[in-house]
């Protein structure tokens, strides 16, 4: 199936041996990729299965399709991680999740912490997420994922501290950190199975964010001694605890 056009579908849309595909997807297998009957495909159901299909219908909105086999994908991390992301500036967050979803995270959590400089209103808020969730769709189809990371709503810092409290660890990367690099911290926790790592906007975080995040049980970690971009530091941060602590990479 690695050779096949891959594409999720609401595990609803399956009965059986069959399956409809509906809404924009449909629309991107005829209108985009012109695929036709007799064409195979792979869809994949978010539930960590791959099902080869047989394109046996198309109409405009719709792309019938039987089932010819199912695998279960393994190419998933072993460890759930969690970027909780404060917004940054432009669309630097469309690389981040794009990015770090090819990597195998788990979730996003986005935070509007105080230094970030532009915030959405309610009405483009909903539309970004929109777009992160089909950014994210989109990545893990091209890099052979079976899973699409949950993209929380924009959630304000004080928020935080339940995910933290639902994570075997939590990790701040602070600029201000002398002590303890990330390499140290996840050496430390090599058991843990649950991940959570913060990141702040271009302008870092305040000391009061960083200090109820770790009254939250956080722990602040270097990244290094050059100070990182917001995008960069995610993305790296994303692959370096993968490495350590998981077996994706």
């Amino acid at each position: 199936m690695a050779n096949h056009r891959r594409f999720f579908i609401n595990p609803s849309q399956i009965d059986g041996s069959d399956a409809m595909i509906r809404g924009e997807t449909a629309r991107q297998i005829t209108k985009v990729l012109r695929l036709r009957e007799g064409d195979v495909i792979c869809i994949l159901d978010d539930l960590g299965n791959e099902h080869s299909s047989l394109i046996t219908a198309v109409s405009r909105n719709e792309v019938s399709v039987r089932i010819l086999g199912s695998t279960s994908c393994d190419r998933e991390p072993t460890i759930h991680l969690t970027l909780a992301i404060c917004l940054p500036k432009g669309d630097k967050l469309d690389l981040i999740v794009q990015k770090c979803a090819e990597l195998g995270i788990s979730k996003y959590v986005i935070v509007d912490s105080e230094r970030v400089v532009t915030r959405p209103d309610s009405a483009r808020a909903v539309e970004k997420i929109e777009r992160w969730r089909r950014i994210a769709s989109e990545a893990v189809e091209q890099c052979g994922g079976a899973r699409v990371p949950e993209v929380a709503g924009i959630v304000g810092f004080p928020d935080l501290a339940d995910e933290i409290a639902q994570n075997d660890l939590a990790l701040i990367a602070w600029e201000e950190e002398k002590s303890v690099g990330l390499k140290q911290a996840l050496k430390e926790n090599a058991s843990a199975k649950s991940v959570m790592l913060i990141v702040g906007p271009e302008g870092g975080l305040t000391e009061s964010e960083v200090e109820l995040a770790k009254s939250a049980g956080a722990k602040c970690v270097s990244l290094g001694r050059r100070v990182l971009r917001a995008e960069t530091a995610a993305i790296a941060a994303c692959a370096m605890i993968l490495y350590e602590l998981g077996d994706e990479l």
